[in-house]
């Protein structure tokens, strides 16, 4: 299969589906996997660069989406408040497991798993059984503000390191970890889309590093990472809001059919 360049439309389509894929429990990473493997994407041309972009605009759509939780939470802090304290704790204990990911046997695991459909196909599984066993646990009435424990912000920390796997959903991992452990719905994403804040960071500030001496960017170039920051910012707000509604409705489950699916298409087209 031929290798396709980063076009302006393939930039705001992937920036797009980076949009979707970061905030519904569906995983990003494992569906900018997908679409690579599948459509021939030409690794350099989309390549750390790139992630960087898209990632920083699905990062200012969640400082956007909080950005009063963002300032309580600071203000708190310079007033020493219990709750900000409290709260800043269990994002702390929850980023710590995270530096296990710096691990190089780590790093490498990963890469194999990012190149090969099948086992995203395994990953995409994971997720769906996350969120299906965890549905039963939703209680949609709780306190939105409520803060995790320190014990549950160490246990869902751990359910975000599981979920640097391509095809395993950070979002749904986490959250189905917050309902696992007796947070409602709300309190549940809150958590886990604060948490996100950290972990983009991180990520991104890694990407940042391995592009020492990398070669200078072209207009064409340039201008399709522009365009795939725009495309994920934008859907990134629409897909944040649309899933914050269903857990208020729904929950989780309804994403569960669309995993098994594509679990499928991976198995099948891998």
């Amino acid at each position: 299969m031929p290798s396709a360049e980063l076009t302006h439309g393939l930039a705001a389509a992937l920036g797009a589906l980076q949009g979707v894929a970061e905030f519904l429990p569906i995983s990003s990473s494992g569906h900018l996997s997908l679409a690579e493997a599948w459509l021939g994407v030409d690794p350099a041309a989309v390549g750390h660069r790139f992630n960087v972009v898209v990632h920083a605009g699905t990062l200012l759509a969640v400082l956007w989406v909080y950005r009063g939780d963002l300032y309580d939470l600071l203000r708190g802090l310079l007033r020493r408040e219990t709750p900000a304290r409290r709260l800043a704790l269990a994002l702390v204990l929850a980023t710590l497991p995270l530096a296990l990911a710096l691990a190089p046997p780590l790093e490498r695991a990963l890469l194999q798993v990012e190149g090969s459909p099948r086992l995203i196909g395994v990953a995409l599984l994971i997720t769906a059984a996350l969120l299906a066993f965890t549905h039963h646990r939703s209680r949609p009435g709780d306190d939105p503000h409520a803060i995790p424990t320190a014990r549950q912000a160490v246990v869902i920390g751990l359910f975000q390191l599981l979920a640097i796997t391509p095809g395993i959903s950070r979002s749904g991992a986490t959250i189905a970890a917050g309902l696992g452990l007796g947070l409602g719905r709300l309190p549940a994403a809150r958590f886990s889309f604060l948490l996100s804040i950290p972990a983009i960071l991180g990520a991104s500030a890694k990407e940042l590093l391995d592009l020492r001496g990398a070669a200078p960017l072209t207009a064409e170039h340039s201008e399709a990472l522009l365009i795939g920051l725009l495309a994920a910012l934008l859907v990134g707000l629409l897909s944040l809001r649309l899933l914050l509604g269903l857990l208020v409705r729904v929950g989780l489950l309804p994403f569960v059919p669309y995993l098994l699916a594509l679990a499928l298409a991976a198995f099948v087209l891998g």
